[in-house]
């Protein structure tokens, strides 16, 4: 069985990209990002706060890790959906 998640969030540091050797192929890319998930609860008012939101640690491993990691920066607001 696996876990989904999806949600919004903002990154709240620069993101850390690596690359690791894999044999004669291409290397596999890696970009670690945090990310503060918010709980939005609706108010009386019609407004929302923010109670109990998250830090969570995000990787993505991808091809094209390279590319993201000048697109993804500090306070980035971001949607996610995962799996694991």
């Amino acid at each position: 069985m696996s876990t989904h998640f999806v949600g919004e969030g903002n990154i709240g540091s620069a993101p850390d990209y690596r690359e690791f050797p894999n044999g004669n192929g291409e290397p596999r890319r890696l970009l670690r990002l945090n990310v503060y998930f918010d709980n939005p609860i609706p108010k009386k008012d019609g407004e929302f706060e923010d109670r109990g939101g998250f830090w969570a640690p995000v990787e993505l491993w991808h091809r094209d890790a390279d590319h993201w990691k000048d697109l993804y920066q500090r306070a980035c607001a971001c949607w996610w959906k995962a799996a694991r």
